[in-house]
């Protein structure tokens, strides 16, 4: 028992690489690389992937063939620019405390999962940054025969916006908090090789008042918006291991108010057609990319915008030992922003993954995003480099080591920031 930590120890400081590859807040809904890869042989999965019978959660069985999977994590973190600011940085120690429950049911047929989390944040110095994040959902689906199925996600969050958001005020005096609830509902019928996807989704925002430094709040109703998706993919196997796919997608985003703060009508209505593969090339490399076309229209004065549209998620084995990870993909994000329609997101990612020893995954990530925003100059880049230790103890522990530096550069004078993140994790798992 005390040798292993002694080993931890030796480890973070001979081999100080590596990196969470999700945050201890990400929405327990989403799910597990074990659970993604189920039908993929062990020597074709990822590092983290892969089953390791003395260390992976069992879960504790239910009646009606269910099983839970209770967890929680407990990360202190040091930050040494908590408001995300160019000069006059303040630095605090904060606490993130994150419980999750997930019953998942254990049938041969159809599936049925209920999830709830939260994540409070304790700021040792900054009170007035103390919040409590959290989320509540369920997915679910229906087998129905010759290959046919129907799944549905409907969830309900009170989120916050980080401090990096273009959408902060210099004088509020916490956080933008909102709640989201969102519901997804499709249907895929696949009776041979060609099969479709129909189905659409619906997500609605609304944003809380913001207290600000000296007194009063930030009326933020003007942010309240719904946003409709109705969307359909056809792909077809074109042989074990490779399918390929074209997807169309129409969007509509409809605000609660006529016109915002700034004096603008906000809402705006969009699509996108896509062609890509889904891909297992040998045991090497495995994942999805496609490539297409955007568009979305605004309401004079705001500009519309188009262009290319894509996405990549591609993981390689380079060794038994090592994965690594392609990702990246454009986003159109909502903004408040006088004069800009959206914030128009480009993101790209490397990391990996590396089996230092059965019980210890060295992990490293580096991310780079350009954000524009159509109608004004401004542009902004924010590279992101991490290095980090996950150390599985046993099948009810697990700890992790992480250094984490971000940075804004802008066009804009006095909004460029960098931080530096060391944060120190446990967690429990039945």
């Amino acid at each position: 028992m005390y040798l292993r930590p002694l080993k931890l120890t030796a480890l973070a400081l001979t081999a100080a690489v590596g990196a969470f590859s999700n945050s201890a807040s990400a929405q327990v809904a989403s799910p597990s690389l074990t659970e993604t890869y189920a039908s993929t042989a062990t020597e074709d999965l990822p590092v983290m992937a892969r089953p390791r019978p003395e260390y992976d959660a069992k879960g504790i069985p239910l009646d009606g063939g269910f099983r839970l999977f209770p967890a929680l994590t407990v990360t202190g973190t040091s930050d040494d620019n908590i408001y995300r600011t160019q000069t006059l940085t303040q630095s605090d120690f904060i606490f993130d405390i994150a419980p999750t429950l997930r019953i998942r049911s254990d049938w041969n047929r159809h599936m049925l999962e209920l999830y709830a989390g939260l994540n409070n944040y304790e700021y040792t110095s900054h009170s007035s940054e103390n919040l409590t994040d959290w989320n509540a959902g369920a997915d679910g689906r229906y087998d129905i025969t010759g290959g046919a199925s129907v799944y549905d996600n409907g969830s309900v969050a009170q989120l916050h916006e980080n401090r990096s958001s273009p959408n902060n005020v210099g004088f509020q005096a916490s956080p933008n908090r909102y709640f989201q609830y969102h519901d997804e509902i499709s249907a895929t019928y696949q009776p041979n090789r060609l099969g479709f996807t129909a189905g659409g989704l619906y997500d609605q925002f609304n944003y809380q008042f913001t207290p600000l430094i000296g007194g009063g709040f930030q009326n933020n109703q003007d942010r309240n918006f719904s946003e409709y998706q109705a969307y359909g993919k056809a792909f077809y196997d074109f042989s074990p291991g490779y399918t390929g796919f074209v997807r169309a997608a129409y969007d509509t985003r409809q605000f609660a108010s006529t016109l915002d703060r700034t004096g603008v009508h906000r809402s705006s209505n969009g699509y996108r057609i896509d062609a890509g593969v889904d891909l297992q090339l040998s045991h090497l490399v495995s994942g999805e990319a496609y490539v297409g076309y955007l568009k979305q229209d605004f309401t004079a004065p705001l500009k519309s915008l188009g262009g290319i549209d894509y996405a990549v998620k591609l993981d390689w084995l380079a060794t038994p030992l090592l994965t690594v990870h392609l990702e990246g993909q454009r986003t159109l994000t909502q903004v408040i922003l006088a004069g800009a329609s959206v914030s128009d997101d480009k993101s790209i990612s490397l990391s990996a993954d590396y089996e230092l020893l059965r019980d210890v995954i060295v992990q490293a990530r580096g991310a780079y995003v350009d954000s524009s925003y159509p109608g004004i100059t401004r542009h902004d880049t924010y590279p992101d480099l991490s290095v980090g230790l996950k150390y599985m103890i046993d099948r009810h522990f697990s700890a992790d080591l992480k250094y984490d530096y971000s940075e804004r550069s802008t066009n804009i004078g006095g909004f460029n920031f960098s931080d530096n993140l060391i944060m120190v994790g446990i967690n429990l798992h039945d």
